[in-house]
């Protein structure tokens, strides 16, 4: 098979393979749901987004303060008319300052301007996945304006529920393991694409797996409460700058289609028809 090419454990989706969850069993980052769709965020795990974020707060600060005793430095020398070594090094370190500041901004706009949540939908009266992606570039340094913009043009991956498989891969030292959909090529039995679905399936019991098995083979009756994972506060506090995110207006639609009718009217209404996803 082609997840054992990666080293991921494979999880069927042989539902006969798997105990059938209670009616009232909840899943973890479920941000809402029905009969026709549910929606998962993936955003649980953001200690390190936090972390960044307090790191560049600390340098932007620790540059601004060189910044001001370069200044002082320099208004100093200039006052005595003294415009030897010392005044030089003054501007010299006033520079330097300021091409270090550039440092911790790029870093702290990085992990601001990130969307609060990149989720993704499952729709079980069409078969079709939603995949939101933020297209903000995943280098250390670039221009904060240019990627700002691209917040309003995510990357839509869209996928049928049928060429889906589920897959558990090890993350980290502490034998944390996440928990991955992966994208079969049914007729070559390839890997196409995967995408993460729960950071650390330790805490889930792979029940979620199941959870969603059972909802895309038309359970009823499943509670569609969800419960939120619990967070220690650093990776809380970068939510609180966070910039919501938005689905665009068609795909939105269409993910909330309730039958592969009303999603063909839709996609042609949006001109999806034929399109290539990503969609922008």
């Amino acid at each position: 098979m082609a997840e054992l090419k990666l080293g991921y454990k494979h999880y069927p989706k042989d539902l006969v393979k798997f105990k059938q969850v209670n009616n009232d069993d909840e899943l973890t980052n479920l941000r809402f749901g029905n009969d026709t769709l549910i929606e998962i965020g993936r955003t649980s795990g953001q200690i390190d987004r936090t972390l960044d974020m307090i790191l560049a707060l600390t340098g932007c600060g620790g540059s601004i303060f060189s910044f001001c005793i370069g200044i002082n430095i320099f208004i100093h020398y200039f006052n005595l008319f003294e415009f030897g070594g010392g005044f030089i090094f003054s501007i010299f370190f006033i520079l330097l300052s300021l091409l270090i500041l550039t440092i911790p901004l790029s870093l702290l706009a990085k992990a601001v301007i990130w969307p609060a949540d990149y989720p993704v939908r499952f729709n079980r009266k069409t078969g079709k996945v939603y995949v939101y992606e933020p297209s903000l570039s995943k280098r250390h340094y670039y221009s904060p304006l240019r990627e700002i913009t691209k917040l309003y043009k995510p990357v839509i991956k869209v996928y049928d529920w049928q060429d889906i498989e589920g897959m558990v891969t090890r993350k980290g030292f502490f034998l944390q393991q996440e928990f991955f959909a992966a994208v079969i090529d049914r007729q070559t039995d390839t890997l196409m694409d995967y995408f993460s679905l729960w950071d650390n399936a330790n805490y889930i019991n792979h029940s979620e797996w199941r959870w969603l098995l059972c909802y895309m083979n038309g359970m009823q009756g499943m509670n569609y409460k969800g419960k939120i994972r619990g967070r220690f506060w650093l990776g809380r506090l970068c939510h609180y700058f966070a910039p919501e995110f938005s689905w665009p207006e068609g795909i939105d639609k269409a993910s909330r289609a309730e039958s592969l009718a009303e999603l063909a009217k839709i996609e042609q209404q949006y001109d999806l028809v034929g399109k290539h996803y990503p969609y922008e």
